[in-house]
């Protein structure tokens, strides 16, 4: 749209400075032309490059979707899922905490490990939400400062053992909002699915070169 207002408006000076050549100069209509063409070559830049970071994107996108779906082949029985969102993915997996606590399990240390790695490896600039959950069980109020504790110890955890940059990440505490099984509670695995974390991986910054000449490899 702004080049084909920028051509609109060439050919309205052109036709302006034909209907005054007897007073304007030759070579002052000249450089006129010559400056609205050059601003025609920056727009036509400025488009070029937007492309290719789209382009770029939508590459490291893909690239983190497969190792996104292998690490999620790798996780046993629960499946992790994947959802793609504007300018990111959402991925939930099997991360869950014991009932009514907030520490990391040692069984899911080895799973944020490699959630970690395959973030820095495709999009190091990435902003990562760590989104917690809590089941149904107790106040509404108590359940989401819980899910925000959860959060923020696997924020701390991809910081201080992921290698992820601290600056990068966000938490997010949501209680008992989007159960996964509605009105499963209780201690034990009888509300476990519903006490989790979830991640939002959002683009941003400029990818690494060597990021698109790995992607899929």
């Amino acid at each position: 749209m702004h080049r084909a207002t920028a051509a609109f408006l060439l050919v309205g000076a052109a036709a302006a400075w034909s209907a005054c050549a007897a007073k304007v100069r030759q070579d002052v209509f000249d450089e006129t032309m010559q400056e609205i063409r050059g601003e025609l070559g920056d727009l036509d830049s400025r488009v070029s490059d937007n492309s290719a970071r789209i382009d770029t994107n939508e590459a490291a996108l893909a690239a983190l979707r497969e190792d996104l779906e292998a690490l999620s082949a790798q996780l046993g029985e629960v499946e992790a899922q994947i959802t793609e969102i504007e300018n990111g993915i959402r991925f939930a997996m099997p991360v869950h905490f014991d009932f009514d606590r907030a520490e990391i399990r040692p069984i899911d240390r080895p799973t944020l490990n490699r959630f970690a790695a395959v973030v820095e490896k495709y999009y190091p600039a990435a902003v990562l939400t760590v989104e917690g959950f809590a089941d149904p069980a107790g106040s509404a109020a108590y359940n989401k400062r819980l899910s925000e504790r959860r959060a923020e110890n696997v924020a701390q955890y991809l910081t201080d053992h992921g290698g992820l940059d601290a600056s990068g990440i966000r938490i997010a505490g949501y209680g008992e909002e989007r159960l996964v099984i509605q009105g499963a509670r209780g201690p034990g695995r009888a509300g476990l699915e519903n006490r989790r974390v979830a991640f939002i991986i959002e683009f941003g910054g400029e990818l690494p070169t060597e990021t698109v000449a790995t992607a899929g490899t």
